[in-house]
């Protein structure tokens, strides 16, 4: 298992308490849009075992070309020790990137697609939107759809500026319109939905999409296999 240590090179904040980290890209290192990662606090795997509690999997906000790599959370976001670490860090400091793999992947077979995601999950569908606006090959239209009750939407200023007639965004803090949109949007033909947010958020989306007709195939979550098909089965 090939394993990154990476430099911190600017910490951004993005709003109250949610934080992008930017770290240093090896030459060598390349990913798909919408990839995750695993990231850890140095000296994780130290001993006999791992110390997991050191270790989260996050999407990777950036695409190559951008010559970073970054990831947004909310900081401290928990009482865990991973994020309680990750609050420390500094420009300079140094984490661990492994298992850098992608389920998420835009699929570019000429039918539309709706990013639906809750919160900073946005962060996942950022590169997926970059690699729309770079390359709108095979794809009809584009939507995103984030909902966030907090009324502050990370990414919005700089992705309403790529807004056109084939890419919308919607930001939504209520439940109602969220539903009236998420409704909307089941009327597009053919669409994929790509869905990202918490559990139960995924598992209410999940079953909205399901009672309108749209194919289990037609679902994307970032999930390994056994895990997404409890999700889509329940």
């Amino acid at each position: 298992m090939e394993k990154y240590i990476l430099k911190i090179i600017d910490i951004i904040d993005e709003t109250d308490n949610t934080k992008t980290y930017f770290f240093e890209k090896p030459k060598d290192l390349t990913w798909e849009p919408g990839s995750h990662t695993h990231i850890a606090h140095i000296g994780f795997d130290i001993g006999d075992q791992p110390r997991k509690e050191w270790v989260r999997h996050m999407s990777i906000i950036t695409l190559p070309e951008e010559n970073k790599i970054a990831i947004t959370t909310r900081v401290p976001g928990s009482k865990s020790e991973f994020k309680n670490k990750l609050a420390e860090l500094k420009i300079g400091d140094e984490v661990v990137f492994f298992k850098i793999g992608s389920r998420m992947g835009l699929r570019r077979i000429n039918r539309p697609i709706i990013l639906i995601s809750m919160g900073v999950g946005i962060a996942t569908m950022r590169p997926l939107i970059l690699s729309f606006i770079n390359d709108k090959t095979k794809i009809p239209y584009l939507s995103n759809i984030n909902i966030d009750s907090s009324d502050k939407f990370v990414f919005k200023n700089q992705l309403d500026k790529l807004a056109d007639e084939n890419y919308k965004n919607y930001w939504i803090n209520s439940r109602k319109e969220f539903y009236e949109i998420l409704s909307q949007s089941m009327k597009s033909e053919n669409a994929i939905y790509y869905v990202v947010g918490s559990d139960g958020f995924i598992k209410d989306i999940i079953q909205r999409l399901r009672a309108n007709k749209v194919k289990i195939d037609d679902i994307v979550i970032d999930r390994k296999d056994e895990a997404k098909q409890k999700f889509l089965e329940d």
